[in-house]
Formats: C-alpha cells, sequence, structure tokens
C-alpha cells in the first residue's frame, strides 16, 4: 500500500496534531472572489516551539523533526542533522550529468 501527498490527507494531520496539544491557526488574503487562499501560511505552536508550513502535511513533517530530536529549547538549528548529503546523493542519481 502507498500514501501520497495529497489533501485528502490534510484532516487527518491535523487532528493528529490537535490530539497531540498543538494550537493552529491558518494566515491568509481571501481571493478577489473571497474563496479561501491558495497559499496559506499553516502554522502549529505548543511549549515554546512554532512551527510554519505551506500545508498541513509539511506541518505534521517539521512536527516529525521535533518528536525525533527531541530539543529541550527552542535554539537555533535544533533540528539539524550532520552527515551526508542526502538531497544531494539522490538528485544526482535521479539527474546524471
Amino acid at each position: 500500500m502507498g500514501l501520497g501527498s495529497h489533501a485528502n490527507v490534510y484532516n487527518t494531520c491535523l487532528r493528529i496534531l490537535r490530539e497531540r496539544g498543538f494550537a493552529m491557526r491558518v494566515e491568509g488574503e481571501l481571493d478577489d472572489e473571497g474563496c479561501w487562499p491558495t497559499e496559506a501560511r499553516w502554522i502549529a505552536e505548543k511549549d515554546g516551539f512554532r512551527f510554519l508550513a505551506d500545508n498541513p502535511i509539511e506541518l505534521f513533517g517539521l512536527v516529525a523533526l521535533q518528536d525525533h530530536f527531541q530539543p529541550a529549547e527552542d535554539i537555533p538549528y535544533w533540528w539539524r542533522q550532520d552527515g551526508d548529503d542526502v538531497w544531494e546523493e539522490l538528485m544526482s542519481a535521479a539527474f546524471p550529468d
């Protein structure tokens, strides 16, 4: 079975974040016709940490970094992990010279 990044996963991500005690909100501007914005900022906050994303799946992923590293406080680059540049490796393999 597979799972992809799609709007039908958004509510599940938001429900889990709510269950975990995150305060959430969305910021953006309605379009000219008064419809919800297609580009909005999704925000989740808890215990002094603030996460900003373009959609709920990304928001959930950022919180997953906090779950993985479990930083004691919000210091600069608490999420950074030294080591191999996996992004570079995958991109080079996908798009060789």
